[in-house]
């Protein structure tokens, strides 16, 4: 018998800086998510949100790369989003497929995990 029941996942894709995040992080209901012009997602990361009950503060963990650290500093886990695709893809416009696994408990999202891949470009990027 399974012990845990599996939740439904949610890939966003299309088009780059067709606004895939900023759909993600409404879902969420948190702004934590990379910004900028050109390709900012170079990593696929996973989005498994919690749903808490009211009045719980919203925090974040990195359950692979950063185990047992509890962000509840929105803009650090932005930060470190982009350190940890850095690391890995480098500082140009390299992808990979190496995803970052990210929990969120929050009560303003629902039990769902999201996926934010990488956008399509339409001219190939070196690397």
């Amino acid at each position: 018998m399974q012990q845990f029941v599996k939740l439904p996942r949610i890939a966003v894709l299309g088009s780059q800086s067709a606004g895939k995040s900023s759909v993600l992080e409404s879902i969420v209901g948190l702004d934590f998510l990379p910004r900028g012009d050109g390709l900012v997602t170079r990593r696929p990361l996973e989005l498994r949100l919690n749903h808490q009950p009211e009045g719980t503060k919203p925090w974040a963990e990195f359950s692979q790369e950063i185990k047992g650290k509890k962000f509840t500093n929105f803009k650090e886990v932005r930060d470190t989003i982009i350190s940890l695709t850095d690391k890995v893809a480098g500082t140009t416009t390299n992808i990979v497929d190496d995803p970052i696994v990210l929990n969120v408990y929050s009560h303003t999202c629902p039990d769902l995990t999201l996926v934010d891949l990488p956008g399509i470009t339409l001219i190939p990027i070196p690397g």
